[in-house]
């Protein structure tokens, strides 16, 4: 038996900016930090040298410098040179050399970023909207915003800063500048505003240009949230703000400005006569204006615009990606129905837009688009759980054949109907496009059961439907808001599937900017007042956001900036609720609003107008989760260098801990409430794992009690994302496996035999006999059941952070359920780490049991890896085999735990066979 290995030459990729991913424009830092890869771990004594031009708007040569750093500080390495100005751009490469210089690695492609204005003092632009009286509180007519600028010559370089109170899209020449949508998107606009940067040199021409500007209601004044919702909650005008940084051939300089004084900005009602992101768009082509955005139209019966008054101490540059259009989404079917009506499939519920060809129709002619989840059994849309946001578009024809999209709506849908459309529709007329903010996907999981793979591809779709611009709960109805208990308990599952680091660190500003208007964390962030939700009151799950969050992005990401940002946010929260223990540590006292903890949220023994009536009793999950609130702030406060708050943490972690078992956990391990909630927050949380007995006689509690339900699942939004890790953290992953693939209700895969294309809000959404939950609270596209996907990462798959940023991670694939191959990948701050497995039968050898490790390990002809290691004895029954091959990135180590010793898998590629 010989040894292989393959020699692989040292090379860097993926080198990037930031948390962003390929070049970038419009940085808010003037220091960004860089990463990248190696293909091989670098001797201890390199560098790393830095290449760098860098060059100011429009400057014809760059500025070249060069600096060196260590090697091993390849992720978020500090900026090495002095700080970008705003504007000013750098191209970036690096390559590795030894302590005489000498080059170790080719140079590495270069990287583009660009600073945005990085000071507010350089934002000049005024705010300016409609100059007419807007007596409506809904469905106002939306305006029309152009000016006519006249250029020298053609310039070298040019930017524009855009953002807007309501929602922009901008057009230059007559041409749109970018595919982004809902710009700015949703911040807590009383705190900040995002600006948005574009380059925009190519667009303009030398001597007349105009640039036009669509405006909408959007989060600013559009009506937001459930129970009829509040309207102008920010403000009652829009406006558009847009500043545009020029510097011609010969170096002159010019800045372009929206204003109301000097009379060039103007103002029309336009095509759209009202949008509102829940309830849609209502067009009348008979009002458009062709050419209004193009040099040369006649505005003479436009109106004067009005300035709008904002802070503009208030405007940030945008850190996140924005919304956009990611890709299409082909029909199934397209039916005639009897009434002569439209019925399309696109056989995926998701966020989306339908962008249609009206054609044949005469002027008047209206088309009625709607928007639905899911259908009644009788075929017709089922729109009750819409309540409020009944996404139907209207667009009225002017008698020319167009395509046409809402700008200023979003729906979540899979059917949709059309009705007064002439002629035949066909595929070919219509244009669906999904939306959501543009995330890079760095999680991937595959396995042998069918049901299984839908159930994460299900998981994956409800993330991305309800990641646009805030992580929000549901797509399609009245609600559409930031539930701080959703993302809690899906977030360590959201940075698994996506590179999510700046999206939820914007957000989580936002829950700071609330904690310390309202004195906590509130439900949901942005906050809105409304109903029973109208004042904000600590409750757990929800608030604990404030921890569990930023603990879930420090361990994807590694990235302590972040974590130091969201500091005072957990601190703040610790030291709240510590005011709210009784003595012995237990969160006792209610919540100060009429409805309390939530608990168990959608226990599914919860009747349909009562998702709070839950098994497990509230302060005991209460109590648990604040336990683990505090371990965390401990920790971060170990990482982040502040002793005092550690030990401080840490000892209300032991009051908070000691109050939970002598509450609610017996000496035998049988706990006050009997369920299955209580024993997974109880075992996943570690609160049992001061003693190895009464965490055993707890899981074998919880195993019973999956067994006594026939495999069913019994938890609601507390229980769910760890009662299959509590399972397999206590030796029942026999019992773990039958509950996730029970296809009776209340079940994960009960949702996928119904035809579930996303997560549901409950387990029932959809009754057996086809009807929709009678409930007022149904959504067909919610991710927070979808939390299970974490597990099947972890235990089928095999892959799960041990220490931040992945520097060490554990593969501990778990077959079962008569899975018998599964992978699944995640690209981690140092390159991708991946794992993938199959089992067969291993026949008779008389061979030793033996797993094969090493780089570039290859198997020999009698099935075991080159390198085999001893680890067991001979056998003349092998019994079943484990093929495992698994991708260790170079900058961390894999710890494999599989079998009674653990082993260490250093970078590279591993081929490994393993007796079970």
């Amino acid at each position: 038996m010989t040894n292989a290995t393959q020699t692989v030459e040292q090379s860097i990729s993926r080198l990037r900016v930031e948390h962003a991913h390929g070049d970038v424009i419009g940085l808010p830092t003037g220091t960004p930090r860089l990463s990248w890869d190696y293909a091989v771990e670098p001797p201890a004594d390199s560098e790393i040298v830095f290449h760098v031009e860098r060059r100011t708007l429009g400057a014809a040569e760059p500025v070249v410098q060069e600096a060196r750093v260590p090697a091993a500080d390849n992720t978020l390495c500090a900026w090495p040179l002095p700080a970008l100005a705003s504007f000013e751009s750098a191209v970036v490469t690096v390559q590795l050399i030894g302590p005489n210089g000498e080059p170790l690695s080719p140079t590495s492609s270069p990287v583009r970023f660009e600073a945005a204005l990085l000071e507010n003092f350089q934002h000049f632009a005024d705010f300016v909207g409609p100059s007419w009286v807007e007596p409506e509180t809904d469905h106002r007519h939306l305006p029309l915003v152009r000016a006519e600028i006249n250029l020298r010559d053609k310039p070298d370089a040019a930017r524009l800063t855009l953002t807007a109170l309501g929602v922009v899209e901008a057009e230059i020449n007559g041409v749109k500048i970018a595919d982004d949508a809902l710009l700015p998107g949703w911040t807590v606009y009383s705190d900040r505003l995002d600006c948005w940067t574009f380059d925009v040199t190519d667009q303009l021409v030398s001597g007349a240009n105009a640039l036009g500007f669509w405006l909408g209601d959007g989060w600013w004044r559009g009506r937001l949230g459930f129970d009829g919702g509040w309207v102008n909650f920010y403000g009652d005008r829009i406006g558009v703000a847009a500043q545009i940084d020029l510097v011609y051939p010969d170096g002159g300089t010019e800045r372009i400005l929206s204003n109301s004084w000097d009379r060039t900005w103007k103002v029309t009602p336009g095509p759209i006569v009202c949008s509102d992101l829940y309830e849609g768009e209502h067009y009348d082509a008979r009002l458009e204006q062709p050419g209004w955005s193009m040099p040369g139209f006649d505005d003479s019966s436009w109106k004067p615009v009005a300035e709008v008054h904002y802070d503009t101490t208030k405007l940030v540059n945008a850190e996140l990606p924005p919304v956009r259009p990611i890709e299409r989404d082909e029909p199934v079917s397209i039916v005639k129905r009897d009434d002569g009506s439209w019925l399309i499939d696109f056989g995926q519920n998701c966020s989306q837009r339908m962008r249609v060809h009206m054609r044949g129709l005469a002027s008047g002619d209206t088309v009625t688009m709607r928007h639905v989840e899911v259908l009644n059994p009788d075929g017709s849309l089922a729109t009750r759980t819409l309540r409020r946001g009944q996404q139907c578009d209207v667009y009225t024809s002017n008698g020319t054949d167009a395509w046409w999209e809402p700008r200023f709506a979003m729906h979540g849908f899979r059917y949709a109907s059309i009705e007064g459309y002439k002629g035949e529709l066909t595929a070919d007329d219509i244009d669906c496009r999904i939306y959501h903010t543009d995330m890079e996907r760095t999680g991937w999981f595959d396995c042998s059961n069918p049901m299984v793979n839908q159930l994460h591809s299900n998981a994956v779709w409800s993330m991305r439907s309800n990641f646009v611009s805030i992580p929000m709960d549901c797509p399609q109805r009245d609600e559409r808001m930031g539930w701080t208990g959703d993302i809690s308990l899906f977030s360590p599952t959201a940075t698994y599937l996506y590179d999510t680091q700046s999206f939820l660190a914007n957000w989580l500003e936002d829950v700071r900017g609330e904690q310390l208007r309202y004195g906590t964390v509130p439900f949901y962030v942005p906050f809105i007042p409304i109903g029973a939700w109208g004042t904000a009151a600590a409750i757990a799950i929800w608030g604990d956001s404030a921890a569990i969050v930023p603990w879930a992005l420090y361990m994807d990401g590694g990235d302590t900036e972040l974590l130091r940002r969201s500091y005072p946010l957990m601190t703040t929260w610790i030291d709240e609720v510590a005011g709210y223990l009784s003595e012995d540590g237990v969160w006792e006292r209610r919540p100060e609003f009429a409805i309390g903890q939530l608990g168990d949220w959608l226990d599914p023994t919860a009747p349909p107008d009562d998702p709070m009536l839950a098994m497990t009793d509230k302060v005991l999950v209460a109590t648990a989760f604040f336990a683990q609130s505090c371990r965390i702030a401990a920790d971060v406060a170990r990482v982040l260098g502040e002793p005092e708050d550690a030990l401080r943490f840490g000892r209300l972690y032991d009051h908070v801990h000691g109050g939970f078992i002598g509450r609610y956990v017996g000496e035998d391990g049988i706990m006050t409430s009997d369920t299955q909630c209580a024993y997974a927050l109880a075992i996943a949380l570690g609160l049992l794992d001061d003693d190895d007995t009464l965490r055993a006689a707890a899981g074998d509690r919880l195993a019973q009690l999956v067994r006594e339900s026939g495999g069913k699942v019994a938890t609601g939004f507390a229980g769910t994302p760890y009662v299959l890790p509590a399972l397999s953290r206590t030796g029942h992953d026999e019992e773990a496996y039958s509950l996730l693939l029970s296809t009776e209700c209340p079940s994960w895969l009960y949702q996928v035999k119904m035809g579930a294309t996303t997560t549901w809000e409950r387990w029932d959404s959809m009754m057996p006999d086809g009807t929709v939950n009678p409930g007022g609270m149904t959504s067909f596209n919610h991710y927070a059941l979808g939390s299970v996907a974490h597990w099947l990462h972890a235990r089928i798959g095999g892959l799960e952070p041990i220490e931040p940023g992945w520097r060490r991670f554990r593969v501990a694939p778990m077959p079962g359920g008569g899975i018998d191959h599964a992978s699944t990948s995640h690209m981690t701050p140092y390159g991708l780490a991946s794992c993938s497995w199959s089992v067969t039968d291993g026949g008779t050898t008389g061979d030793v049991t033996g797993i094969g490790v090493g780089v570039g390990a290859t198997e020999s002809g009698d099935g075991i890896a080159a390198g085999t290691l001893e680890s067991g004895s001979a056998s003349t029954n092998a019994g079943r085999v484990m093929t495992l091959n698994v991708d260790v990135p170079v900058g961390t180590v894999a710890s494999l735990e599989i079998g009674p010793d653990l082993q260490e898998l250093t970078p590279g590629h591993h081929t490994l066979t393993i007796r079970l």
